[in-house]
């Protein structure tokens, strides 16, 4: 049996999660959490945005044995570039560093992983193709309503339907991508060892 984790690989999830004020329901399946350095920038950076402030106080309040900030070189790259030219953009820097992340955790022959997508993003992803079978993709409405199946939250659909109001109708969309399309069993069932 692999030893999964949850790597949060964009800004999207948190603040959907965050302004349908369902930012737990992350540590609900018992997986390590990974938010890379770069994706919480991301969020953070402007604590003005809808659920900004949010997610950094889940962070801080959290950070520890089920969830970390994860270094990257990525995010320490994008510093040096702010530093000498002050206008740099973020870029895809957010799933670069999941990416690494990814890679950190995979090294390990025992590790596997889920990745943590926004729903408008999980089938924009070119590099999901080439992910090994111990790597997960989903999204955030996957994510939600494979907590439902197993009886780990309530309602995934109350949960989006809060986040209507700042994230839009897109959010209501149920979105499979990824590695997931390939077999037809939700991320729950993957982490289960086989019968």
């Amino acid at each position: 049996m692999k030893n999964f984790c949850l790597i949060v690989t964009d800004s999207g999830p948190l603040i959907t999660l965050a302004v349908a004020d369902a930012l737990d329901v992350l540590l609900a399946p018992k997986l390590p959490v990974i938010v890379p350095d770069m994706v919480r920038f991301e969020v953070i950076r402007d604590l003005s945005k809808p659920g900004a402030q949010d997610v950094a106080d889940w962070i801080r309040e959290n950070e520890g044995p089920a969830l970390r900030v994860a270094s990257t070189e990525v995010f320490e790259e994008y510093q040096l570039l702010v530093g000498l030219r002050p206008t740099t953009k973020t870029g895809n820097r957010a799933e670069q560093s999941a990416a690494e992340v990814l890679s950190q955790q995979l090294r390990g022959r025992d590790h596997g992983a889920v990745l943590l997508f926004e729903d408008s993003d999980v089938r924009k992803q070119n590099f999901l193709i080439r992910l090994p079978d111990e790597v997960i993709v989903t999204s955030t409405s996957e994510f939600l309503f494979g907590l439902e199946s197993e009886r780990l939250i309530p309602s995934a659909s109350e949960i989006l339907a809060r986040a209507v109001s700042i994230r839009g109708n897109g959010v209501l969309e149920r979105h499979r991508g990824g590695t997931v399309s390939k077999r037809p069993e939700s991320w729950p069932s993957r982490l289960r060892p086989p019968a």
